[in-house]
């Protein structure tokens, strides 16, 4: 039997495609759909790949033509499940004939071959097909592993490889979170934003937090009938919910729902999401120790905010995020006024208790997308993303927390006996409208800082 070649017409899955190449096959590209309809006359590929996109303007006739030129050689058009979702009411293609992005290679190399082969080859193919299952399993693992560092990584990776393998519609990955018996929502395809902000589970509540905190998989095949209904609205009934248990402990919880093919999820759709969850479940594990470890070494023990290592972390990207999506990015510096005379008026224990409520107050006089840190010694900057320097926005929360403070009513004895109560002094810079880096941000909210100390303190001044 000659190697297996394949017609590919596109280009957005191009690299996926010529990957089977090291498995024996042979990729022919076709630069357009008569390119590729030429080729599947003349030459005996044993199917065809096809980007919806080269589809257009007339996808219904574009897959007749390719159909007919094909004869009994497969043809498989890659999409998204919502370019599917839109394409399936219309009646042109069959669901044998859709292959959904992201796929895999090996993946794809099983789709083709169980249409294209012989009967004898099939019947190879399928003895295969377990060791072919434990290979993807072994791969999408290390897939994960290399993430370790990087939570949201790892998130991003899990329900993409979970939506490909499954072939669903809707993954949700929640982990572990610092509040007892709850996870937080990480990583999701297919759902919309609301949900994804309200998602909370809890422990021994509603169907995953039940099954989690049982730690035990299911398959649900039709929502109602074999299993609970859902509190949410899903294009099909059938889900599946697997907890990730590291010595006995649940630290996550995968939900799938939304299969992409006609019918319920499968017996074998739930033995590769149990595989993949026991795997899974070592490598959140060390994602989350690592985070922890983390954590430890980017907040200020005082005050519980993060530190200046985190800042310098945090900020370049923040820069990056506002510059790419047209989005203004708020610098606030914060000076404690006179602290060096508090702390010889009161003693330096007393000046850290004054730092740990002065902390307080900046954390809640921000936003929750806001990031306050301890920039060193008596310094704060604050990180408010999205945020103009506009009076009543950036400005305006700064001075809120400036009235804050003062309302502490700290008190301490300044020069000649006077009595003082502790204030803060506020420098605020936006991006891009003032500074067009970091770099410059910061040297911007600084010097807006000075301004406010000249000034006379305990006031907030806007670059």
């Amino acid at each position: 039997m000659g190697a297996l070649e394949i017609l590919y017409v596109g280009s957005e899955g191009r690299e996926t495609v010529h990957e089977i190449v090291s498995r024996g096959g042979v990729v022919h590209d076709a630069s357009n759909v008569y390119d590729g309809i030429a080729q599947l006359k003349r030459t005996g590929v044993g199917a065809a790949v096809i980007d919806f996109d080269r589809l257009q303007p007339d996808p219904g006739r574009a897959v007749t033509a390719l159909r007919a030129a094909a004869g009994a050689r497969p043809v498989l058009v890659a999409m998204t499940s919502d370019e599917w979702e839109e394409v399936r009411p219309h009646g042109f293609l069959d669901q044998d004939e859709v292959l959904v992005r992201p796929f895999y290679p090996d993946e794809l190399w099983r789709r083709v071959e169980r249409t294209a082969m012989p009967a004898p080859a099939k019947a190879v193919v399928n003895f295969r097909n377990d060791a072919d299952r434990l290979g993807a399993l072994m791969e999408d693992s290390r897939r994960l592993n290399r993430c370790t560092n990087d939570l949201s990584a790892m998130a991003h990776q899990c329900v993409a490889v979970l939506k490909a393998r499954l072939r669903a519609g809707r993954v949700s990955l929640f982990l572990k979170s610092k509040d007892p018996g709850q996870l937080t929502i990480v990583g999701t395809a297919g759902l919309d934003k609301q949900v994804r902000d309200e998602a909370i589970l809890t422990l021994g509540e509603g169907i995953a937090g039940e099954l989690a905190q049982r730690q035990r998989v299911a398959l649900v095949r039709e929502a109602g009938r074999d299993g609970p209904a859902t509190n949410r609205s899903y294009k099909r009934s059938s889900y599946m919910i697997a907890p990730l248990v590291q010595d006995h402990d649940v630290v996550g919880v995968i939900c799938v729902t939304d299969r992409f093919e006609h019918g319920p999820f499968r017996d074998e759709d739930l033995a590769y999401l149990q595989a993949f969850a026991e795997t899974a479940a070592q490598a959140v594990f060390n994602g989350l120790q690592y985070r922890a470890a983390d954590e430890l070494a980017t907040i200020d023990e005082l005050t519980q905010l993060f530190n200046r290592r985190y800042f310098n972390r945090v900020l370049p990207q923040e820069v990056v995020r506002s510059l790419r999506y047209k989005h203004d990015l708020t610098l606030a510096m914060i000076d404690v006024d006179h602290f060096k005379q508090y702390n010889d008026s009161m003693g330096h224990q007393a000046g850290d208790r004054a730092l740990a409520a002065v902390s307080r107050v900046l954390s809640e006089s921000f936003r929750e997308a806001d990031i306050v840190v301890r920039y060193g010694g008596e310094e704060f900057v604050v990180i408010m993303p999205e945020t103009s320097r506009k009076e009543g926005n950036g400005v305006g929360f700064v001075h809120r927390a400036r009235e804050s403070v003062q309302d502490l009513g700290l008190e301490f004895e300044g020069p000649q006996g006077r009595k003082r109560v502790l204030t803060i002094s506020g420098g605020v810079a936006t991006l891009p409208a003032q500074a067009k880096s970091w770099e410059e941000l910061v040297e911007l909210a600084d010097r807006a800082l000075f301004r406010a100390k000249e000034a006379g303190r305990n006031t907030i001044v806007g670059y």
